[in-house]
């Protein structure tokens, strides 16, 4: 079952052939963790959502209300067997706003209303430890697209391809200016001594749902989160990387090539994670 512009109905032949999000990549979306029933952040989840809108020209006719009883009867539905495919205690809840039936054209002539649509699958079991790959992708500093979550994600696509390529799980994109701004899902973080190091919004990086309550809170699990411009090298050099999505929490991370996760590193994530948890 998905939810559709209000209504619940079969996902099958939900989206029409001529939905701008399908043919031009004219869509935005969400993706948040479902524990038990609990939508993990959905706040800041829906904040970021609203302004991606705002910044794309789609209307934002649900409420805030609405829009998280639409979530709940999804969740409810999977709870109640009417949708039996799901698991019930972990799960990955997409919310996304496409351009509508506007047709083709970079601007249609008669603006249409966008659709908007909400679906849960299984979310994906958190790594214990990813290792990176520097990929030849760039993710360019300044643009719209990387502030908001949007339904052109080929450049995350073919750099973390290469990745897989080389026998890593991750990809490191770099700007234009040869730094890094994140990974292909995700945002790092490289650990020197006290400091959690993470890349600044005008380097790139996306504005990260878990990202941004490690910043807000100053940092985590005796670790202070700051800002700070990051060079390839210093990934090599660092005390620990981590790297964090709402999906896969905080998890420990490597360069190829480099060192081995230690226990001590996969301790640090865990903790991360458990601090994380508490604001949820």
């Amino acid at each position: 079952m998905i939810w559709l512009n209000g209504d619940m109905r079969p996902a099958e032949n939900a989206v029409s052939a001529d939905d701008r999000g399908l043919l031009l990549g004219e869509a935005v979306f969400e993706t948040m963790l479902v524990e038990n029933r609990h939508i993990a952040f959905w706040d800041a989840h829906l904040a970021r959502l609203m302004a991606a809108c705002t910044t794309f020209g789609f209307d934002c006719r649900y409420s805030d209300t609405a829009l998280a009883n639409a979530a709940q009867q999804l969740i409810d539905a999977q709870d109640d067997g009417t949708d039996q495919e799901l698991g019930q205690n972990r799960l990955a809840l997409r919310l996304t706003v496409t351009g509508g039936h506007g047709g083709r054209g970079l601007v249609p002539s008669t603006p249409s209303e966008s659709n908007w649509l909400m679906h849960l699958s299984p979310a994906p079991t958190a790594p214990q430890g990813l290792m990176l790959h520097i990929g030849d992708v760039l993710r360019l500093a300044g643009s719209p697209l990387t502030a908001h979550k949007t339904g052109n994600y080929l450049d995350n696509i073919i750099a973390r391809r290469a990745a897989l390529a080389v026998g890593a799980d991750e990809a490191v994109m770099l700007n234009q200016f040869g730094r890094v701004a994140c990974t292909a899902a995700g945002t790092i973080y490289l650990q020197r001594g006290p400091l959690l190091l993470t890349p600044p919004l005008s380097e790139g990086a996306l504005p990260g749902i878990t990202r941004g309550q490690v910043l807000q809170h100053g940092g985590l699990a005796g670790l202070t989160c700051q800002e700070a411009l990051i060079e390839p090298d210093m990934l090599r050099t660092a005390d620990a990387l981590f790297v964090s999505n709402s999906l896969i929490g905080m998890v420990p991370a490597h360069m190829q090539g480099g060192s081995d996760i230690t226990e001590g590193q996969k301790k640090q994530g865990a903790a991360l994670c458990t601090a994380l948890s508490k604001f949820a």
